[in-house]
C-alpha cells in the first residue's frame, strides 16, 4: 500500500466514524450559533437541539443551566446549541420565533417538534427521549 493509499484509507475511516457517531457536536457543550451556522449544525448532527433565547428573558435564564446539564447528560448522542434572537434576527424570523426561549428538536436535518417557555429538566428529558426514541 502506498502512502497515498494509507492516507486515503485514514480519510475514509474518519468519514465512516463521523457518520456512525452521528452528532459531531454532541460533546457535552452548548454551542453558540449565528444565523449562518444553523444549517450546517443541523445537517452534520443526527440529533440536534437549538435554544432560541434572549439575554434579558427570565425563562431563558432558568433554562440555561438545565440546557447545559442536558448537553452533558446526552454527551455523545445529542448536539445542543443556542441562538441569541436579538443578535440573530434573520434566524428568529426564519424559525418564526415569537416567544423565548423556544427549543427546536431536529433529527436528520428535519424539525421533529418545538416548544416555548421553561420546562423542568425531567420534562425536557422525557420529550427528548420520546422524540429521539432513545
Amino acid at each position: 500500500m502506498t502512502i497515498e493509499d494509507k492516507e486515503l484509507q485514514k480519510i475514509k475511516e474518519k468519514i465512516v466514524s463521523d457518520i456512525m457517531t452521528g452528532s459531531q457536536d454532541a460533546n457535552g457543550i452548548v454551542k453558540i450559533l449565528t444565523s449562518g451556522d444553523i444549517q450546517d449544525f443541523i445537517t452534520k448532527n443526527k440529533y440536534a437541539i437549538i435554544d432560541f433565547y434572549a439575554t434579558w428573558c427570565p425563562p431563558c435564564k432558568i433554562m440555561d443551566p438545565i440546557t447545559k446539564e442536558m448537553a452533558q447528560d446526552y454527551n455523545g448522542k445529542v448536539a445542543f446549541a443556542k441562538v441569541n434572537t436579538d443578535q440573530e434576527r434573520a434566524a428568529a424570523m426564519q424559525f418564526q420565533i415569537r416567544y423565548v426561549p423556544t427549543f427546536y428538536l431536529f433529527k436528520d436535518s428535519k424539525i421533529l417538534t418545538y416548544f416555548s417557555g421553561a420546562k423542568k429538566k425531567k420534562d425536557f428529558k422525557e420529550l427528548i427521549d420520546k422524540q429521539f426514541k432513545k
